[in-house]
């Protein structure tokens, strides 16, 4: 990155307060930047930072007025507008392999698409379809009859089994497998026989799924991931689960089979959800919560067995107030024994 102050408000759309010839060759924390970065001010928990930056240039709203010695640039939205910088970096940073490369596997009647990547090493099988600008790095491997979508990412080290369909604009992270057998066994006689796992996996456009997440195939029929969800980091979604578009799943958490989980939910990390259970719209499952029951649309739930929230820091508050209950109590329970024993030594009126 080596930019003026003034090119960078071109390209957001910003106003600048200072000099626009100065040079800006890094991006930092407000806190943290030295002369030559730029930075932004969207909380207004470090305001204080604002004088004491020692950066080149500093995003801030359009309210924020002059400050002596600065490179402002007034925006709309100064997170959004760092967004747009870094987009610009990660583009200058990215690297993408060309073609297909000689050394990679393609498999039988595999059809790919104009602009699509497969570098070396990847494994693509029979039946399989990359779609149009698809990148599919190395030791990749993609089952047969899988399907990848226009633009769709897959960095190294993914494992897609069979029949797996990825939609468009998909960013798959390293160690990532979508399409293992999902967790089904019946206790026969004491011994634990395995369900056949012939269903698939479906990912709708714009998912991202982390780096050693986990989405099992299904029974019969799919395990689905609605348009837009972001899944974290070694995430295990089980098998037939139905999660809804737009949702976010946090590092560490799981979902078992069958559940079903409408759109726009939030799953906070480690959380774990039962089975066959329903998180209806816009429901938020807080970090570390142990969800047992269905829980309805827009509420937010918590602790283990999760309850919503209201409930779960009274009882917070009730816990953290056992120990001087308890020595309440006890003092109580003192006074009383001092009571009886005056009581029944008393003499008794002989008139």
């Amino acid at each position: 990155m080596n930019m003026t102050v003034g090119e960078i408000a071109a390209l957001v759309d910003g106003v600048v307060l200072g000099e626009p010839a100065t040079e800006v060759t890094g991006i930092s924390g407000i806190r943290e930047a030295r002369p030559g970065d730029l930075t932004f001010l969207a909380d207004p928990r470090y305001e204080p930072f604002l004088a004491s930056t020692k950066a080149s240039a500093i995003f801030v709203s359009e309210t924020t007025p002059a400050l002596p010695g600065k490179n402002l640039i007034r925006v709309s939205h100064p997170r959004m507008a760092l967004f747009a910088m870094l987009q610009k970096i990660e583009a200058e940073l990215a690297w993408r392999p060309k073609g297909v490369h000689p050394l990679a596997h393609i498999g039988e009647n595999v059809k790919i698409g104009d602009g699509a990547v497969i570098d070396a090493y990847a494994y693509v099988a029979d039946g399989a379809t990359i779609g149009n600008e698809a990148v599919i790095h190395a030791q990749v491997a993609v089952g047969r009859n899988c399907v990848i979508g226009a633009q769709t990412i897959i960095y190294p080290n993914v494992t897609i089994r069979d029949r797996v369909r990825i939609g468009d604009r998909c960013i798959i992270h390293s160690g990532a497998t979508l399409g293992s057998d999902g967790f089904g066994y019946a206790d026969v006689g004491g011994i634990q026989v395995k369900i056949p796992q012939v269903g698939t996996v479906i990912l709708g456009d714009d998912v991202e799924i982390g780096a050693n997440s986990c989405v099992d195939r299904a029974t019969l029929g799919a395990t689905v991931i609605g348009n837009g969800t972001k899944i974290d980091n070694l995430v295990q979604i089980g098998h037939n689960v139905q999660l809804g578009r737009n949702c976010i799943v946090c590092g560490k958490s799981g979902i078992a089979g069958s559940t079903v989980i409408g759109d726009n939910v939030v799953i906070g990390g480690a959380a774990g959800i039962s089975g066959h259970i329903e998180i209806g719209k816009d429901a938020k499952v807080a970090a570390f919560a142990g969800v047992t029951k269905s829980v309805p649309p827009g509420q937010i739930v918590s602790g283990f067995p999760a309850v919503a929230i209201a409930t779960h820091r009274r009882k917070e508050v009730s816990i953290r107030q056992l120990p001087d209950v308890v020595l309440r109590m006890k003092a109580l329970e003192q006074r009383l024994a001092q009571l009886e024993g005056n009581l029944h030594g008393t003499p008794k009126d002989d008139r």
